[in-house]
This record gives structure tokens, C-alpha cells and sequence, in this order.
């Protein structure tokens, strides 16, 4: 709802359409409403109010990115008091209190940006995550016609606060519940490493204060505004309602473009392969993909998808906390082979059916445990019925987290084919590419935080997905019936090389074993979330002594990429609370993947005499929290919690587990590992 404040003596009235009094507005409303007030070579500044927790930083950053380069936004926590000196004032405890900001300072900015009509003005930037900030961080050219600023205190009736609201031409006070800015806040809290009861405490002493505060002048401001919470369903017919910052695919999406078929439509792939294949249909590459669920529980993925015309959005996170809005349009169909096995086999065998791709993780691929309705069996199935047909063979590209994954996926199809039809398994040896790639893009589990951040841009997605801003496809250049121009691939950010392998064993040593060292140490000390353990300075030193003196030793060189640099950014990586990802999802069927990811690192380490302390240390919590009794999700859970409790008794046996191979029966291994476990039982904490 937008309604007017009684305002005060002195506001300046400005002409801004009415239409939306009485009714609740959208973000892209919001947007609509300022394109109309805001004038070629004239410089306004809208100010945008509100108690703590309210929003307000969402709401700005939506507006400056639905207006583009004709808006910038200035915070006003940039005028924080630096910490230091709040100490020194006694006013540390009360951070965000209207005396703990630098008020001139904030004043003369605006001033300059109201007055200045030439040159590029620098603002300063709060970094939350270290609660510092940045100076000159923000440029803003004189052409810039709109400036957006929002803080606690544009229309406070302190002295100097005043003097602040006489330089903006409109103020904004955003309405939201008590009960949602208390929620918002204790996550932000929370994610700054505050732990619960502490979280809890500033919330409750120090920000419901100031929101007291801020909400005796509400009445000041020119508009009052509650966003609307009913946002429109997504749907391919409600497209156009969609604008910027939301961007929405502009490529025909008919169902007869499908050459992909790709089993396990989980959150990384969605983040990842279905986003560079809408790049590619928005170059005009007609690579559509109709998804396969293999499992009774994708009923849920299925159904969100078909009522959604398969459209979802994509909410990508910079390390600096910046999102990219995008709704993907790049599935076409969608198959439950539970229901309706058939159906799958057909589309596979269909004559435009190119590729296949698969994200069915690690324990995927065991021959023993496939069945004809698996995703092995069905693949197999559908290039049976190619060869019977007189189709050429599509290619089988893997993209889960293994090793030589095509040569995995190569093995275990083969196998499965030679049970039944050792024929059918000399064909596909014959004229079936299966590409080694590699695949990398951090993508947590969907919360209810993603999908409420989705409805607040107004776009009602059931199941909407959010992920880093980093991604990378690596494919080896090898299909046995055609693949996307090499030019639109590079475009779309895909590298095609003739060999995978330095880039996978890259991947695998670095970024998903360095995954296993956060997750297992976080949980035993206690931590939930990747940023929060990489908040602790020595925990972070421990992460990046993994990187550079056990992982990379082992690997290659790759060609392209700067190792040094690439343990560096996985650091700053870990480090950005922008993504939020869980420690629990890390260590998710941890067998698999200590396994496939640690276990090498370990044993090339071992052949060389180098160093291995902290590889062991990983094992070593993994094997105190399954003895401690905590719930895993792992295909080999009652296996590996036996051998923890028998560790308990006997110091060692949890390495005699088939895991762990030749590997665990190493003495010096053995010897490291029982070591690590006495040092954890006496502190699980790293340093």
C-alpha cells in the first residue's frame, strides 16, 4: 500500500502520480512510478526510511537495479561511527543508535550531490560482513539523475537529522511487520557469527530500541510503503509482468527444440547446466531440455516445474553481496520415469535427442544397484532403442564431482549393458562419447529465506534457486552426435578442451575436499554455516594450509589457470555470507565423497612423504561425530557408524573401513589419524 504521511512545514511537495494509493505496490511499480519523475540533466535524491530489519537495503538495491545507469545507490550506514571511536564515546553497545553516526559527514555528501553539477562524486560503502567501511567505493557521475539513499534516520527530528531531510526530495517509510524485521534481523545476526542467545540479545536491546526510535517519525515522510505480498505466479503467459532487475528468457521455447535430456533436476544443476543452456538459446543455439526424475520424491521437482511452465528463478550472489535476477527458460519438458517409463525411453530415443547429461552424485554410478528404471538403466534402454531404430548413439556427459566422470559413466553404462546384451554393449563402445567435464558453482539447498527474497521482487516461484556468482563448465571435446558451436559455447562461458583431467583434479583436491576439511571441523565445533567458520581467523588459516601444502602438491599444472590464485578465491569464496551455504549439505554422503575427493590427496601425500596432518585431522572429526551418534544422511550410514564405534574401542579400526582401501592400512596414516582423534576428543576446535 502507498499512502500519504501528513508530512510536516516546510516539505517540498513533488508531483509523483497517485495511482497506487489505497493498494499495495510491487518493486516494479516502485520502479515505474520513479522513471516517470526523474528528468534528463536534473539530479533528484529519493531517501528511503524505515525501523531496522524493514528492508530497506532491498528495497534501494531493486530500484537502482530496475532503473540501470540512471540511478546509483548511498547508503547512509556508511557514516557509521568507526567501532574504535564508539568505544571511546561509550556507544558501542548501541550501534545504529542516530548519535552513532557521522550526521555531518552523511549531510555534506548529500549536499555535494544535490549542488555538484560536473565530475564524478565518491561515496563510501558499509561492508556488513566486517562492519567496516570502505571509502570512495561508490563513483557517481554528474549525469547520474537520480541518487537513492536509505537509512534508520532520513526524517528524524533530531537537530541535526533535519538538516538531512530539507536536501531529499521525496522520503519513503517502509512498512513491514514487526515479527518479519525481528526474523531478518536475528538471521543477520546470526550470519555475522553471533551466536543464537547473542544474536537475540542486540536485536532485543539494541535495534527494537532504535526501530522505536525511527517509528515516531514516521509521519514525516512524504509516502508510507508496504510492499505487496502476494507476488504473481510464475508462469510463461506472466512473463512480460516480470522487469528489471528480473531479466526473463526472450528465445521461443517450443517443445519440439528439446536435444537434451538430463537425469537428477536438483538445485546445482539448475544453478549451473540449465543456465548455460539458456545462454545458449539466447544466442540462438535451439538446445532445449526436457528434465528426468529417477526417484519417487522428484514428484515434488515435477510438479513445481509443471505448474511453472518449467520456468524457475536463478538468484545469483557476488561476493560483495550483489544479485543478478534471472528466470530460466531453458527446460522444456519434464519426465517422472516412476510413472511413466515409456515416455522417458521415447524421448530418448527421439530423433533430436542429442545429448544426455546427469547429476545423480557419486553413488550414481554402481552397477550392482542399477535397475532398468535407474538412470543407468533407462540411458541404456534408450540407446537400445536408437540402435534398433538406426539413430546414432547421443553422447552421456556426466557432471557430478567424480574423477575421469565420463570414463565412470562410460564403465558403469557398459556394465549394465553387458548383463543383458553383450551386443548392445560392443555398440555403445563403438559409437558412444562419453566427455570427461568438469563442474563448479557452490549452490546451497533452496531455504525459505530464497524463496521469500524471490516474492519480495514479486515473482511467486515454488521453487527458485540461489547460488555464488562463480561458476565453471570444463568439457572435454568429444560427442558422438553433435554439440553446440564451439563459438556459442565459449560465449556462454564454456570451456571445450581436448583433455578434462588437470581442470577435475583441480575441482575435486581444492574445492570439494577443502568442503569436507570446513564441513566435518565446523560441525564438530559446533558452526552451521560455511561463512561463520571462515569468520574465525585461524580456522581460515587451517583451510588455506590444506589448500597450498596437501591439495596442491598433488596436482598437475593446469593450463589457463593460476593455482595460487585459485586457492585464494576459493577462500574468498567460503568466506562471503552473501550464499549461505550449510555445513550439513557439505558433508552430505560423506563416504562418497571423502572417499572420491580427500582420500586421493592422502594417498599421493603418502607416496611422496609430504604432508597429511590436516587431510587426517578431517577423517578424524568425521569419525567423532558418527561415534558421537549424530543423524547423517549417507548411503553407507550403519557401515561407517559401526566402524566409528569400534575406533571408540579399538584406535585405528575406523581406517580398516573398504573405503578407505590399501590407503588405511598405511602406518603413517594410522599413526597421524590416532593422533588427530585424541587431540579432538581433548578440543574439537581448529588452531
Amino acid at each position: 500500500m502507498l499512502q500519504r504521511a501528513t508530512g510536516a512545514p516546510g516539505i517540498r511537495w513533488i508531483a509523483l502520480p497517485r495511482r497506487f494509493a489505497g493498494v499495495r505496490v510491487t518493486v516494479q511499480e516502485l520502479a515505474d512510478r520513479v522513471r516517470r519523475w526523474i528528468r534528463p540533466g536534473e539530479r533528484r535524491i529519493l531517501g528511503i526510511t524505515g525501523p531496522p530489519g524493514t528492508g530497506k537495503s532491498h528495497l534501494a538495491g531493486a530500484l537502482a537495479a530496475a532503473l540501470g545507469d540512471r540511478a546509483v545507490l548511498v547508503g547512509m550506514d556508511a557514516f557509521h561511527l568507526a567501532n574504535a571511536e564508539l568505544v571511546r564515546l561509550g556507544r558501542r553497545d548501541r550501534k545504529g543508535a542516530p548519535d552513532t553516526f557521522d550526521t555531518d559527514g552523511y549531510l555534506a555528501l548529500l549536499r555535494r550531490l544535490r549542488n555538484q553539477r560536473t565530475g564524478t562524486i565518491y561515496a563510501p560503502v558499509f561492508d556488513r560482513s566486517i562492519e567496516t567501511v570502505i571509502g570512495s567505493a561508490i563513483p557517481i557521475p554528474a549525469e547520474v539523475p537520480l541518487v537513492i539513499t536509505e537509512g534508520n534516520y532520513l526524517v528524524h527530528d533530531d537537530e541535526a537529522w533535519v538538516e538531512v531531510r530539507d536536501v531529499l526530495d521525496e522520503v519513503w517509510y517502509l512498512d513491514t511487520p514487526a515479527t518479519g524485521r525481528a526474523r531478518r534481523l536475528l538471521g543477520r545476526r546470526r550470519s555475522f557469527g553471533y551466536a543464537t542467545e547473542q544474536a537475540a540479545s542486540w536485536v532485543r536491546d539494541v535495534d527494537a530500541v532504535n526501530a522505536e526510535v525511527v517509528e515516531q517519525s514516521r509521519e514525516r515522510a512524504d509516502l508510507i510503503v508496504q510492499l505487496d505480498n502476494e507476488p504473481t505466479p510464475l508462469t510463461a503467459a506472466n512473463l512480460p509482468r516480470f522487469t528489471a532487475p528480473v531479466t526473463t528468457p526472450d528465445y521461443p521455447r517450443d517443445p519440439e527444440g528439446i536435444k537434451v535430456v538430463h537425469f537428477g533436476v536438483g538445485g546445482f544443476h539448475r544453478a549451473h547446466q540449465a543456465m548455460y543452456f539458456d545462454a545458449l538459446l539466447a544466442r540462438g543455439e535451439h538446445w532445449g531440455i526436457c528434465g528426468v526424475g529417477t526417484l519417487p520424491q522428484d514428484t515434488a521437482i515435477r510438479d513445481a516445474l509443471n505448474a511453472q511452465d518449467q520456468l524457475y528463478t536463478l538468484l545469483t550472489v557476488a561476493p560483495d553481496g550483489r544479485e543478478t535476477v534471472r528466470i530460466i527458460g531453458s527446460h522444456f519438458a519434464h519426465l517422472h520415469a516412476p510413472d511413466d517409463p515409456a515416455a522417458v525411453i521415447e524421448r530418448l530415443a527421439h530423433p533430436d535427442t542429442r545429448i544426455v547429461t546427469l547429476t545423480i552424485t557419486e553413488g550414481g554410478y554402481g552397477v550392482d544397484d542399477a535397475t532398468p528404471d535407474s538412470a543407468l538403466g533407462l540411458i541404456t534402454t534408450g540407446l537400445a532403442t536408437r540402435r534398433e531404430r538406426g539413430l546414432p548413439a547421443y553422447s552421456v556427459v556426466s557432471c557430478d564431482n567424480i574423477l575421469h566422470n565420463g570414463r565412470v559413466a562410460r564403465e558403469a553404462i557398459l556394465g549394465y549393458a553387458a548383463r543383458t546384451d553383450p551386443e548392445l554393449a560392443d555398440w555403445i563402445a563403438d559409437n558412444v562419447a562419453f566427455p570427461n567435464s568438469m563442474v563448479d558453482r557452490i549452490t546451497p539447498a533452496t531455504s525459505e529465506e530464497v524463496r521469500a527474497d524471490v516474492a519480495a521482487l514479486g515473482i511467486g516461484d515454488r521453487w527458485p534457486v540461489r547460488s555464488e556468482s562463480f561458476t565453471q563448465w570444463v568439457i572435454e571435446d568429444s560427442f558422438s552426435n553433435g554439440r553446440p558451436e564451439l563459438a556459442a559455447l565459449a560465449e556462454a562461458g564454456v570451456q571445450v578442451v581436448e583433455d578434462v583431467t588437470p581442470y577435475e583434479m583441480m575441482k575435486l583436491r581444492l574445492l570439494n575436499a577443502s568442503h569436507q576439511v570446513i564441513g566435518q571441523l565446523g560441525l564438530l565445533a559446533g558452526a552451521t554455516e560455511v561463512h561463520e567458520v571462515m569468520r574465525d581467523p585461524k580456522f581460515a588459516e587451517f583451510v588455506d594450509g590444506y589448500l597450498r601444502e596437501e591439495g596442491l602438491p598433488t596436482l598437475p599444472e593446469v593450463p589457463g589457470i593460476d593455482l595460487d590464485r585459485y586457492c585464494t578465491q576459493l577462500l574468498e569464496r567460503y568466506g562471503s555470507e552473501a550464499v549461505r551455504d550449510t555445513l550439513e549439505r557439505l558433508v552430505t554422503d560423506a563416504s562418497d565423497r571423502i572417499s572420491t575427493f580427500l582420500l586421493p590427496v592422502i594417498a599421493d601425500q603418502l607416496a611422496g612423504d609430504g604432508r597429511i596432518e590436516r587431510s587426517t585431522l578431517t577423517i578424524a572429526a568425521w569419525c567423532q561425530r558418527l561415534a558421537s551418534g549424530v543423524e547423517i544422511n549417507d548411503r553407507r550410514r550403519d557401515e561407517v557408524i559401526a566402524a566409528a564405534q569400534r575406533d571408540e574401542q579399538t584406535p585405528g579400526a575406523f581406517l580398516d573401513l573398504p573405503l578407505f582401501g590399501e590407503t588405511g592400512r598405511n602406518p603413517k596414516l594410522r599413526e597421524e589419524f590416532i593422533r588427530a582423534r585424541e587431540r579432538l576428543r581433548v578440543d574439537p576446535h581448529v588452531g
